[in-house]
């Protein structure tokens, strides 16, 4: 069986894309996607975090309707106030504001540094993430999902 083959279902159509691309891109594929698959029922589609951006236009959130994704918790809304802080702290560049939360969560980790090696059911719930560690010392980040639904993102429970 090909790979294109796994993707299908069994009366042979498509149920699911998961698309790995830029913001920009994004923008581009999702719409063509919908009206590709409008008659024939919805197509589940997932991206990965690279396709999000905090402080997205109500267009297009309107346009991104049913897609998921996951991406750190931060932005999943656990802390609106802060996000809305580092957003402006950092000039709306996702980029520097993940950057910004993953330096806190390694910060968070050099606290219990010596722990992770010795506790292997170590888990902080940080601004990146749950994260856990393994056997030696490999540290974990378990993300949310989130989906675009009536222009809001939403948690997937």
């Amino acid at each position: 069986m090909s790979s294109s083959d796994e993707s299908r279902g069994a009366g042979g159509g498509i149920h699911a894309v998961y698309i790995v691309t830029t913001l920009a891109k994004l923008t581009l594929i999702k719409p063509m996607i919908d009206m590709a698959t409008n008659s024939r029922g919805k197509l589940a589609v997932y991206a990965s975090s690279r396709s999000y951006q905090a402080g997205a236009g109500l267009d297009f959130r309107l346009e991104m309707e049913g897609l998921q994704f996951s991406d750190i918790l931060l932005l999943a809304g656990a802390n609106p106030q802060f996000l809305q802080q580092a957003t402006a702290r950092f000039h709306n560049d996702h980029s520097l504001v993940l950057l910004y939360v993953m330096g806190m969560d390694a910060w968070a980790l050099a606290n219990h540094f010596s722990e992770p090696c010795y506790l292997p059911t170590l888990q902080l719930s940080g601004t990146t993430g749950i994260l856990t560690a393994a056997p030696g010392c490999v540290i974990n980040r378990k993300l949310p999902w989130l989906q675009y639904r009536q222009r809001v993102v939403v948690p997937i429970s």
